[in-house]
């Protein structure tokens, strides 16, 4: 008679290994259902902050640069009050901050050009600057 409880406890046994095997393996499927969840709605959040961040930049056009030529060279410019008080310097005030901002040349680079020394190019800066300095400070309140 102590075979069929042998048997039974085998049975049990089993049947114990297999409910621990069920209970991990649907502990580990949910663990992962969790997961994938989660990285799903961190993508899509991704999504949709970059699509955020896509509509709040403005585009900008090439229509809508401002071209300024001085005696020999270019510059663009996007701001409409920066081209308009550039285009109230002088010629050569307006060459020198174009080789200087724009192109990157030094003061003697610049001043070999005019054929003068760098002070002047020195002088011709600051006084281009007091001008733009002065066109922003007339029309800053018009702007807003």
């Amino acid at each position: 008679m102590s075979a069929p409880l042998k048997d039974k406890d085998c049975i049990i046994a089993i049947f114990d290994s297999f409910a621990k095997t069920v209970m991990k393996n649907e502990c580990r499927n949910a663990v992962d259902e969790e997961k994938r969840r989660r990285e799903k709605e961190q993508a899509a959040t991704e999504k949709m902050q970059y699509l955020f961040e896509v509509q709040v930049q403005e585009d900008v056009y090439p229509s809508e640069h401002l071209v300024l030529q001085g005696k020999s060279h270019i510059c663009v410019i996007t701001s409409e009050w920066l081209y308009n008080a550039m285009l109230r310097l002088s010629e050569t005030q307006r060459e020198v901050l174009i080789l200087d901002f724009w192109y990157g040349y030094t003061d003697i680079e610049i001043a070999a050009q005019f054929q003068v020394t760098p002070r002047t190019i020195y002088n011709w800066r600051q006084k281009a600057f007091a001008a733009i300095r002065n066109y922003y400070e007339r029309n800053r309140y018009e702007r807003k």
